[in-house]
């Protein structure tokens, strides 16, 4: 039996408009579904609040550094002179070992502006320490300046101990909240210059009479990098252990921009590769929101929280979690068990250490015994001891 006459003809059609229509389909798949290593996403727009696409955005999560966002918001909110002059105190430039810093002494001073390169730069724990000194009188009065600040931007999941990001029990952030801070922090122009700025040049001074050039921790700003873009503005890198890398960016395209909020990402270079990625998804949405579009914040306060996010306009597709209150959990976060690796490392860097002081005192004792055989064949020869 013969197909009827130009089937064969219908059926090439149809394949033909399904191959053409194919690419469509997929893109539209990975826009909704991006690849990210990410334990928690946001993507908010900047203008209006709208958040484009989350994932796990009201988990608590530790934000390592980007506290530091908060502590510049505050700052500039409550300094108007930006050539005030910082002094360090001793209890500023007291910091662990292990924590990242600039180096800066008790009785040291900087100004405020290169201050803020301090700690948006190179992430430096005892300068932010210093702008809270600055500005309350003392950390403690800077902390509490900080929390209420908090809650009024409606970052009800965030809870700060220190100004400058290092482990303390009961820090935690969110990435909705995140972005709702640098969302606030980004409308002051200062904020935008010095998160975008790639290098900075610190005047000469007593100790460094060459002066001396800060880096940016931040990829996506340095220009020549693997992970620079020209759509990112600016934005803060973090990095503690039990935050693991946190980033917050501000970015535009065509005069409208988004921030993109990634906690807790094993690898630091994979923070840069998700925001570049979720970067390409939000601005790919944005364009199908009207500008018009605005979000109102959620209505409530830490004591009295709202039931779910429904204040928050999502895009067709996107939906908060049926009953995902804000502030909810314990107030203080599990410290993560530590990886093979890393108590293989600790136990390394102990071994080393005493390793070091046995070496040094075993070349003490060779150096002694040296002396010692050196003077009693002196005096076997006759000379005086």
């Amino acid at each position: 039996m013969k197909p009827p006459r130009g089937l064969h003809k219908i059926i090439l059609i149809f394949f033909a408009l399904t191959i053409a229509l194919m690419p469509f389909s997929v893109d539209a798949s990975f826009r909704r579904t991006p690849v990210y290593q990410a334990g928690a996403v946001n993507i908010m727009c900047a203008d209006t609040g709208l958040v484009l696409y989350e994932n796990s955005q009201h988990t608590r999560h530790y934000p390592a550094s980007l506290v530091k966002v908060m502590t510049a918001l505050v700052v500039l909110e409550n300094v108007q002179d930006l050539d005030e002059t910082v002094y360090f105190s001793e209890t500023a430039v007291t910091l662990p070992w292990y924590a990242a810093s600039m180096g800066l002494r008790e009785g040291d001073t900087l100004t405020v502006w290169e201050a803020l390169h301090g700690i948006l730069l190179p992430s430096a724990n005892e300068v932010a320490r210093a702008l809270a000194e600055h500005v309350a009188g003392s950390i403690e009065d800077f902390i509490e300046m900080m929390n209420r600040r908090a809650l009024e931007l409606g970052a009800y999941d965030t809870n700060f101990v220190n100004p400058c990001g290092l482990p303390g029990d009961g820090q935690h952030v969110t990435a909705f909240d995140m972005s709702l801070i640098m969302r606030e922090a980004i409308t002051h122009p200062v904020f935008v210059e010095v998160i975008g700025t790639a290098f900075f040049d610190f005047p000469p001074s007593q100790r460094h009479p060459e002066g001396r050039t800060l880096r940016n921790t931040n990829r996506l700003v340095r220009e020549g990098d693997d992970y620079y873009s020209h759509w990112v503005v600016g934005g803060k890198t973090g990095w503690i252990r039990a935050a693991r890398n946190t980033l917050t960016t501000y970015s535009v395209q065509d005069n409208r921009g988004i921030i993109v909020t990634v906690l807790f990402t094993e690898e630091r270079e994979d923070t840069f590769a998700d925001t570049i990625t979720l970067l390409s998804l939000g601005f790919s949405l944005l364009g199908e929101v009207p500008l018009h579009t605005a979000a109102q914040p959620r209505e409530g306060s830490r004591e009295n929280p709202p039931g779910d996010a429904s204040g928050v306009i999502y895009l067709p597709g996107y939906h908060p979690p049926p009953d995902d209150p804000p502030f909810t959990g314990p107030t203080v976060l599990p410290e993560p068990t530590p990886s093979p690796w890393e108590l293989l490392a600790a136990f390394t860097l102990i071994l080393a250490q005493i390793l070091a002081v046995v070496a040094v005192l075993a070349g003490i004792g060779i150096i002694l015994l040296f002396i010692r055989k050196r003077k009693s064949k002196e005096n076997e020869h006759g000379h005086p001891i």
